[in-house]
């Protein structure tokens, strides 16, 4: 039973367009590494697909209050500010439901910083979600300081996704979950969130580089069913307690797919509950830590 004012801090979303032929959009766009993860040669993908319409259907129907849109890790600036723009109509639509991140190639340089800026004024509320390795930087790149300088001064997060060192291809590039420590003891005033429990740094014992995790970095838990079993909620809570956990689905990613056929967020929900945390516990990861974390404006 899905409890009242759950934000989801992780969907993906996308227009019909590009849900109808994935692959040829992704290839069209110069976007070859998402057409490819979204629509793989050879196999049954679990990339399910929703248009904001849809979402708004199955949030109703599992008790989700709001949700918060990710921006892509995109190869290109121009698709990060195509997405952006996506996702603030959608937002215009949708005020009370629906908050954005901004995608974002420090790549292109100054094109970067100026679709960012762009892209926060337009309403959106965070950076990200980031994947170095998809994007082709490394955190040493100084536009991508100057990325992590803009939502500092913007006092926005960044969600950076992670994977777990132990997982195999299927969970994509490796991430420098090292430096991704060192990126948060650096900028202690930033606000940084490792998607996928941070690729295990949630769990692990003892801490990267033997020190205690820095308090401004938190985990989401998207695509969980697909990477851990329900007693990760228990064992992430004992290591670095329930103020520090945010519930994200990966939605519309099918997380169940001997089960499901299509998106939804219910059964995740349902595992969440089943998970043995106290109401303080389910509270804190199913919207209140992301309220506090997104800027005051943006609230839904």
């Amino acid at each position: 039973m899905a409890e009242a004012g759950i934000v989801d801090a992780h969907i993906h979303l996308y227009p019909a367009e590009v849900a109808a032929d994935p692959g040829a959009w992704g290839r069209t766009r110069g976007e070859p590494g998402w057409a490819a993860g979204v629509a793989p040669k050879g196999r049954r993908s679990i990339q399910g697909w929703a248009d904001p319409d849809t979402l708004i259907a199955d949030m109703d129907e599992a008790g989700v209050g709001a949700c918060v849109m990710l921006g892509w890790y995109w190869e290109r600036q121009e698709t990060c500010d195509l997405q952006n723009g996506w996702y603030s109509e959608w937002i215009r639509r949708h005020p009370n439901r629906l908050m954005g991140f901004a995608a974002v190639q420090p790549e292109a340089g100054q094109k970067s910083i100026d679709g960012l800026e762009r892209a926060l004024d337009s309403g959106l509320c965070g950076v990200g979600e980031i994947l170095p390795q998809a994007q082709g930087f490394d955190l040493d790149n100084p536009w991508w300081g100057r990325v992590v300088a803009t939502a500092i001064r913007r006092r926005v997060p960044i969600t950076l996704h992670a994977t777990d060192p132990r997982a195999g291809p299927a969970a994509g590039p490796k991430t420098p979950l090292d430096a991704y420590v060192r990126l948060a003891r650096e900028h202690p005033e930033a606000t940084i969130i490792l998607a996928h429990w941070g690729g295990g740094l949630a769990m692990a014992e003892p801490p990267p580089e033997g020190g205690p995790l820095p308090p401004n970095l938190y985990f989401d838990t998207a695509a969980s069913p697909l990477l851990y079993g329900p007693g990760v909620f228990r064992r992430a809570l004992d290591r670095v307690g329930a103020g520090r956990i945010i519930y994200g689905s990966d939605y519309p990613l099918i997380l169940y797919p001997k089960l499901d056929r299509r998106p939804g967020f219910r059964r995740f929900l349902d595992e969440i509950a089943g998970a043995g945390l106290d109401a303080g516990e389910r509270a804190a990861i199913l919207g209140s830590n992301i309220r506090r974390l997104l800027p005051a404006t943006s609230r839904a």
